[in-house]
Formats: C-alpha cells, structure tokens, sequence
C-alpha cells in the first residue's frame, strides 16, 4: 500500500494519545478512541470503516503527526521604524518612467493524484510481496491453490452441522459427539501452512471461532501446554472479522448479555434443568472469569478498566503476578465472591487446558457460534524432545484427541491419563461437555518418530496425507499465481501471453526434478514475474531457451 501521511518509524504507548491519527497496513487511516490491555492494544475507529472501532496491537500502527496540536503561527515580523527626514527643501525627483508589466506566467496545472488502489487490489500485492518472502499470505488464498480439492473436501464434511453429519452418516457427529480430529502430514514445503489457513478460513466462514499455534523450540514446546493455549486463546478470530485477533473478550461480552446463562456458567444459578443442549456443569475458570466480565463492564473509570485487562490476561493464560491478588482486586470492586484458580505454566496440567478449549468451544456455541477450530502448527518438534519432556508432550496430544474424539476412536483409554496439580485440579476433568463442538488440527512435516507416537493415540483414518504435486497442478499453480499479479492492477504486470510459456518451463522443470514442491514453484514463478517487471526484453529469451534447452534433453527425473 502505498504510504499515506508522514508516519513515525516506532509507536511508543506513552506517545499514542486518544485522538492521534494512525494508520495501518492493511486497514489505512483512522483515529484512536482509547488504549486497552494496559496500553498494549489501540481502540481504532478507520475512516473506511466508520462506527466500528477494532482493537489493534499498537506495534502495527504507526501515528501521523500529533494528536489535536494545531502547529503555531509563527509571529510576524514588526516593520522597523523609518528614519525622520532632515528637516530643509529638497528637490523634487524627476519621475521615472514606469516599467511595461511582465505577463503574468501560466499557472502550471497541478499534478493528478495517484489513485489508491482498492481494498482487493491492495491485498493482492500483500500476496504478491508475502510469496516473494516466502511467507503464506492471509488474503487471497484460492487464487493460488490447487492440488487439495480431496483434502478441503473433506475437513469440510468434517465441520458440518452435527445434524448434518448424521444425516450423511459422516464426520464426528456419527460417533457420538460433535468435535473432531485431524492430522496433516507433508513433507517440507508441501503446503501444510497454507493449508492449515485455508481450513481456518473454511471453518471462519461456518460460524467456527478458530485459535492457532505454532510450537518451536524455545517458548512454544509441546511439553509446556499454557504456552500453546495462551497463543490459541489470544489469537481467537471469529467469523465476520478473520484477519482479526480478538481474544476471548468479544465471546465473554456475547455470553454476559444473558444474566442467567452467566449465573449458570458461574454455579449460582437455581438448581433447574439448563436449556436445551447446553452443558449442565458450571466451569471452574470460564464461570467466574464470564461473572467478573459482566460485572466490570457496567463499572466506570481506569481502576476497572485495568482490572479487566488483568482478568483477560488471567483467562487467556498470560503471565500474571498473583491470581490472588487479582481475586481480591476483583471481589473488592465488584462485591462478588468468585474464585479464581491458578493457570500456572506446570506441565502437568494439561488437562486444565484442554477443559478450558471445551468450555469456550461450548460457551461459542451458545452465543451463536458453531464452536472452537483448534489449529496447531509444526507438531513434528515432538521427535526433538528427550525424556520427562517426550513424555509430557505424548501427553499433551493425547489429552488433545480425548477432548475432541469420543472414547472409541482413540487408541488408549482416557481414563489414564495424567492430572497433576492440587487436589482441586486432579479432580477436574480433560473434557466440558460430552457433546463439546470443539476440532483440533495437527500439522506435522513426515517424521518417523512423530507418526509412531500419534498413530499410537489415534486411528489410522485421522491421518490427511497431503500428496506431492503432479504437473498439471504445478501448470494451473503458475498460471494461478499470474493471476494474482493482474489481480493487483500493477503496471508491469506480465502480459497473458506469459503464462503458456512459463506453464511449459514450469512442466519440463518438475519433470527433471528441479521443482518438487509448491514453495519452490511460486519462488521460481515470482522470480521470473520480477525479471519480466525489470526486463521485459529477457525474460522470453530466456524462458525459450530454457524450454527448448528441456525439450531437447527430455524429462529425467
């Protein structure tokens, strides 16, 4: 997009003030309404979207000029005092004659603003840039899928309506409950990632809240479960909004308008049948989490406001300094008497976790959602992990499975698994609700050890194999990705006639093995697209002599 406004390079919280003007990447110019989440988060009301105001992390704005500072007029010069003339006769001057006027000069026409280009044609060059880099764009994603029209189908009959499920005999619904499991096996480079995205976009457009989360070796392990459930909780995006990371505030202030469903989640309802396909238990943390929520809202000022971004980042599984604390913190300002457990970054307590994605999977569905989609990205670092934290992770998948499978799709019995903490927490079940709508995706480059352990938890027809390419997807992927550029609106975006050719190359380049995956295609189609934008002249020359060079030699793989 191109740049709007003289923006500073960094945003600082102390230097964003309710009304500066910012802008953002994708979302362009707007004002701020307030700061929340301790002056982490900006309230933002944009100028395309006027009356709805978004909660953006302040790292992805950037401020233009200052907020409300009209600049100073600068004071004008006084005029010097002339000098008083001698006194005495002088002579009078002869008049000189006075000068032809200069024709006045043509005023130059003023330069035509750029037009800005439109919200679609932004995106597509945010495509166009993130596949330069290597990086799985958000938008724009069907443009350039192809090959996975096996692999959607199905996640699709999986995320069907439980009714729906039934009445076709397929997906979970058909064995008892309403959740699911899947595990997305590939090699490096087969598009697990872009996957992954299309399903949380396919599961946003059928009413899902959707979490994700990316393990690695130093913060997000497998064998720390908050980790994984703080990045899965903060980053939930609901259908309407999908570029957007809401949090859990948006669900908790959905479910607060019904007092008695609050009441009901908190255990201080009347002891009466709950409404129909509800569950019946109240939860331990989203209970009194809901009750504060509900309570905080109708309290003014920065003392509650502060107090419900501490109980968010409570919920959400953030580092807190005391839950105590925060517990009398809230029952002194609001009067109530609820208890906050301890969400602690102990590794065996998974099932804490697990029990919270049930319950917020069941509280989505009864405000009107679907349920949860559970997104987990580079599993595979399981086979990395040695002794106590091998096991904790073997753990964590299998508390996963239990709370999304019923009983009799899983490979060992639930009922061994492990519950650490205080006796309050071993007494707590890994799953809400036996009817929780709540899916889980795993994604995993193929590893040996991964898929011993993970076959060891769930049946063989929860694997989604993700197949390698054959040319004729790697032709419509290149002729997809062209399309994309035309769908940008650029100037130099390359002619139809490139797309045959670069089709043919592409072809004769997976036929000798050159281009085995999807990554390297769209590398090599994106890098001939910037040659033909910066020489034009080479670039057919070149591809037709890569053509005929391939051509001649004939396919070798």
């Amino acid at each position: 997009m191109p740049e709007r406004g003289k923006a500073t390079d960094a945003l600082a919280t102390d230097a964003l003030a309710t009304g500066a003007r910012v802008t953002h990447p994708d979302f362009g110019e707007g004002v701020v309404l307030g700061l929340v989440r301790g002056g982490r988060v900006a309230r933002v009301e944009f100028d395309r979207m006027t009356g709805t105001p978004w909660d953006i992390p302040i790292i992805e704005l950037h401020q233009i000029g200052e907020p409300g500072v009209e600049p100073e007029p600068e004071p004008e010069p006084k005029p010097e005092p002339k000098p008083e003339p001698e006194p005495g006769p002088e002579p009078e001057p002869e008049p000189e004659p006075e000068p032809e006027p200069e024709p006045e000069p043509e005023p130059e026409p003023e330069p035509t603003p750029e037009p800005e280009p439109d919200l679609d044609e932004r995106w597509a060059r945010q495509a166009i840039e993130a596949l330069r880099l290597g990086v799985v764009p958000a938008h724009h994603l069907e443009t350039y899928t192809v090959g996975r029209d096996a692999e959607l189908a199905v996640v699709r009959r999986d995320l069907q309506a439980p009714e729906a499920c039934t009445a076709a005999g397929a997906g979970w619904a058909a064995g008892g409950a309403a959740g699911g499991l899947r595990i997305l096996l590939g090699d490096y480079g087969t598009g697990k990632t872009h996957t992954l995205e299309l399903i949380a976009r396919i599961a946003l457009e059928k009413g899902y809240l959707v979490g994700r989360a990316t393990m690695d070796s130093r913060e997000t392990l497998p064998s720390h479960p908050r980790r994984i459930y703080h990045q899965l909780a903060r980053g939930l995006r609901y259908p309407g909004a999908p570029d957007r990371q809401a949090g859990l505030a948006p669900l908790l202030t959905a479910a607060a308008r019904d007092g008695d469903r609050v009441l009901r989640w908190a255990g201080r309802a009347a002891r009466r049948d709950p409404p129909s396909g509800v569950a019946h238990a109240a939860h331990p943390y989203l209970g009194p989490a809901l009750m504060y929520h509900a309570a905080l809202a109708g309290e003014p000022g920065a003392r509650s406001q502060t107090l419900h971004e501490r109980l968010l980042d409570w919920i959400e599984g953030a580092e807190v300094a005391s839950n105590r604390e925060l517990n009398r913190d809230l029952q002194l300002t609001t009067g109530l008497r609820a208890r906050l457990w301890a969400l602690q970054d102990h590794r065996t307590v998974t099932h804490l976790y697990t029990l919270l994605l049930g319950g917020i999977a069941c509280l989505a569905r009864e405000v009107g959602h679907a349920g949860l989609v559970v997104l987990i990205d580079e599993a595979e670092f399981y086979s990395a992990l040695r002794g106590p934290d091998r096991v904790l992770s073997r753990v964590l998948f299998q508390t996963l499975a239990a709370a999304s499978l019923p009983t009799e799709d899983l490979r060992f019995d639930p009922a061994t698994l492990p519950r650490g903490g205080h006796a309050s927490h071993r007494r707590l079940s890994h799953r809400f609700a036996e009817d929780q709508p709540l899916h889980t995706v795993l994604a995993l480059t193929h590893d040996p050890e991964g898929r011993e352990m993970l076959e060891g938890v769930v049946r063989a027809d929860r694997f989604l194999e993700l197949h390698p390419f054959d040319t004729a997807a790697f032709v419509a992927l290149s002729e997809r990705t062209l399309a994309l550029y035309r769908r940008a609106g650029l100037d130099l975006a390359p002619g139809v006639e490139l797309a045959p050719l670069l089709a043919t190359v592409m072809e004769a380049c997976h036929s000798r093995g050159l281009i085995e995956n999807p990554r390297q295609a769209l590398k090599f189609v994106t890098e001939v697209v910037d040659v033909a934008r910066l020489r034009p002249d080479r670039v057919k020359p070149l591809l037709a002599e890569l053509k005929q060079r391939f051509i001649t030699q004939g396919p070798q793989r």
